[in-house]
């Protein structure tokens, strides 16, 4: 845990050295821009709780994307200080307790990097609104302007157009239909290494059913109106992953 820290705070304090351009830029893709080179940055949070509102971030991984093939830019993965306890109940699952964010940094240190890491490119995670609320409330109450990314992707509700038959599309239940593997589970660079590797089997599945650019993927997902009913009630970012006017409106409990 110790060399993670440690490593986390040089690749954190080489982000702050970066212009604030590299922060700043912003990328708009067309409808009928390819999923099969789309630049992407997987992403994954740990939390100390799953109320988007109230709770904090104590972990951070991301990786970037050329389709569905990693690139070489080194993955990010922070500790982050929450600035609150962590709950026993929470480091059960993630394993993060307070004394592994004892020295970590705060958000506020590691959001330039971290928005800086995304500019330009397309989010994709499992539950990936989830992870853009919070990131954006933890913005918010520092002051900081957040930029969002270009466009975000749910693989989960991808997978659920993709197989609209099937009851569980939780992160396990969707690699294993994949026969990904699972590496570090319920931590955020394991889980983000996890979604990369649900989204390089995605993309030929979604081409034969005829989702092959944003605009077709985007479309799939606002067709999955109860889970995003679920989850703009329960106060997720699904703003993000819809074009505007498209989203439902927020009623109803997520769906898990």
């Amino acid at each position: 845990m110790r060399q993670r820290l440690i490593g986390g705070i040089g690749r954190l304090l080489a982000g702050l050295r970066s212009p604030p351009h590299a922060v700043l830029a912003h990328a708009v893709f067309p409808a009928d821009e390819p999923l099969s080179t789309l630049p992407c940055v997987a992403l994954d949070t740990e939390t100390t709780g799953l109320n988007v509102l109230r709770d904090r971030i104590v972990s951070i991984g991301a990786l970037r994307l050329s389709g569905g093939s990693r690139d070489n830019t080194p993955p990010l993965d922070y500790l982050v200080h929450p600035g609150i306890r962590i709950p026993a109940r929470s480091s059960a699952i993630h394993g993060i307790s307070d004394t592994d964010v004892a020295y970590a940094p705060s958000f506020a240190l590691v959001a330039p990097s971290l928005l800086g890491y995304w500019q330009r490119r397309v989010l994709v995670g499992h539950n990936i609104a989830f992870d853009l609320a919070i990131l954006r409330h933890e913005a918010e109450r520092i002051r900081l302007p957040f930029h969002p990314p270009a466009a975000a992707l749910d693989i989960g509700l991808l997978y659920a157009g993709l197989k609209p038959r099937v009851a569980t599309i939780t992160l396990e239940a969707i690699a294993a239909d994949f026969g990904v593997t699972v590496d570090g589970r319920h931590t955020a660079l394991g889980d983000a290494e996890t979604a990369a590797r649900i989204w390089s089997h995605l993309l030929p599945a979604l081409s034969r059913l005829g989702v092959a650019t944003l605009g077709t993927a985007r479309s799939l997902m606002a067709k999955q109106r109860d889970l995003l009913h679920g989850q703009a009630g329960a106060g997720w970012a699904i703003g993000d992953l819809l074009p505007p006017h498209r989203g439902p409106q927020h009623e109803g409990a997520p769906h898990g």
